[in-house]
């Protein structure tokens, strides 16, 4: 919530109103999500690159076909400087892939934490490696640290994740390590989050992710909604709920949510209801306006620059261009301008708007930047 705040504070609204009088974007990005690899250690059964077959990715997401890859640090270093001569960086997530897989990840955190000391920072993780980093993320400045779970027993988490072992035991051991050597140093942050993509595997297991959560030490498990892939022949893939389904979780999440305000832990769901469970949002942007590329950013490890993370339009490379040649181009203000005319025009080409993961952010943008 802080994050969104900073996002829709009266500094950042005055400076996109003044980005689209002016025609040009005249500080950075609000919000920028960095991969440091496409490298994962788990196969998740609704993930993009394990969920839709290699002819559909080829295409309809031809991103999803790039061979594994790290961001290289030298770009990454490089970037931050632009960054912080661009300005008005709100919030920054660190996903991937697995970023705890990239050998000089604490070093990105470190560096974005030192230039961005105001700004929201948080790691997107599944939390297998969490113990193996957990002294260096307590005191790293993390504002938060999201463990993508999905599950609450081992059988499940293995069933969802495509990996065997004893992991979801290394995850609960990362968290409980993390909680108590934040919890000596008498640290606020990181807060430490679990969510789970909801599906058919797991709708009904919401006590046993809450009493993980519970014991592990986290302070909130957020169920999130499944992408629900539009490419032909493959949307049903066994894995978003019925009507029936949807309603039976939401009244389990009801009944454990007294339980969970007694723990003082967070249990919810961050979707929409009326969506019975997944991402796609029906004709939303013939609506309102999308503002990603003045206010929203992704870096890929390959080092391209994307104006969203579902589409593959591509502002620039970072391994040709400078983040500020790229940022202030204008190839890049065509593509802003663009966006901007959805709600006439339609999504553009190969972007798949109808899943966007940012349409609170984009229907509070329009709300109160009062551009017709």
């Amino acid at each position: 919530m802080k994050a969104r705040l900073k996002l829709l504070s009266k500094g950042s609204i005055e400076n996109l109103r003044k980005s689209i009088r002016e025609g040009r974007a005249i500080s950075g990005p609000l919000d920028l999500q960095i991969l440091p690899t496409t490298r994962c250690n788990e196969r998740c059964i609704f993930c993009p690159t394990q969920a839709v077959s290699i002819e559909t990715r080829e295409k309809f997401a031809p991103r999803w076909m790039r061979e594994e890859a790290d961001l290289n640090f030298g770009v990454f270093d490089r970037m931050v400087d632009d960054l912080y001569r661009l300005g008005g960086l709100k919030r920054i997530h660190i996903t991937g892939g697995e970023p705890l897989l990239h050998k000089r990840i604490m070093a990105m955190i470190f560096l974005l934490r030192r230039g961005f000391p105001q700004a929201e920072l948080a790691l997107v993780t599944n939390g297998i490696l969490l113990e193996n980093f957990a002294a260096a993320l307590a005191s790293s400045g993390l504002d938060r640290i999201s463990i993508s779970v999905n599950a609450g027993t081992e059988s499940s988490f293995q069933d969802q994740s495509g990996v065997s072992g004893s992991n979801l035991e290394k995850i609960r051991n990362g968290i409980k390590l993390i909680r108590k050597l934040r919890d000596q140093k008498s640290l606020a942050k990181p807060y430490l989050s679990l969510t789970a993509v909801l599906n058919r595997r797991n709708f009904r297991e919401v006590e046993q992710l809450l009493r993980f959560g519970i014991d592990s030490g986290a302070e909130a498990v957020s169920y999130l909604a499944l992408m629900d892939f539009p490419f032909p022949k493959e949307e049903p893939k066994g894995f978003a709920l019925g009507e029936k389904e949807f309603q039976d979780f939401l009244n389990e999440l009801a009944h454990w949510q007294p339980l969970a305000r007694e723990k003082g832990i967070y249990l919810g769901f961050t979707g929409q209801p009326g969506h019975l469970g997944k991402l796609r949002a029906g004709n939303i942007y013939q609506k309102g306006r999308c503002y990603s590329g003045y206010s929203f950013a992704m870096v890929w490890p390959d080092g391209s620059v994307r104006p969203c993370c579902n589409c593959e339009t591509v502002l620039g490379n970072l391994r040709e261009q400078s983040f500020y040649r790229i940022w202030t181009s204008p190839a890049a203000q065509e593509i802003r301008e663009r966006m901007l005319r959805i709600s006439e025009q339609g999504p553009p080409g190969l972007c798949d708007c109808l899943e966007c993961g940012y349409l609170f952010e984009n229907q509070e943008f329009e709300r109160l930047v009062g551009i017709k």
